[in-house]
């Protein structure tokens, strides 16, 4: 079987994906058994203390990577379109971090 330029292209981001997935497990292996892969799109969401959900999706428009994180808040929700995947992560994890230092809740909690 021959794999189209759409295929191959989808192949890729579902990899890309779980490289995404990995390397949060790594850095915060606290994450591990929380984080939701959608199993129909390459997005991932990222759970918060709060109840809500970051999320890290793949999208369409030709972007510097095509992938953006949208980081929910009351008033001013943020959507930012990292330049690379260790960006994307980079900032993941400082908003992780930023939970951390906000009344004793934790990603464990």
């Amino acid at each position: 079987m021959l794999f189209t330029r759409d295929m191959a292209a989808a192949f890729g981001d579902w990899l890309e994906r779980e490289r995404i997935h990995d390397v949060l497990v790594t850095a915060r292996p606290e994450l591990g058994g929380r984080l939701v892969l959608d199993e129909e799109r390459p997005l991932l969401r990222i759970p918060l203390p709060d109840g809500t959900d970051m999320v890290v999706a793949k999208t369409d428009e030709p972007t510097s990577t095509g992938w953006v994180l949208g980081i929910p808040a009351p008033h001013a929700p943020a959507l930012h379109e990292p330049s690379s995947l260790g960006e994307l992560v980079s900032r993941v994890l400082e908003v992780l971090d930023s939970w951390g230092s906000r009344d004793g809740r934790s990603l464990q909690d």
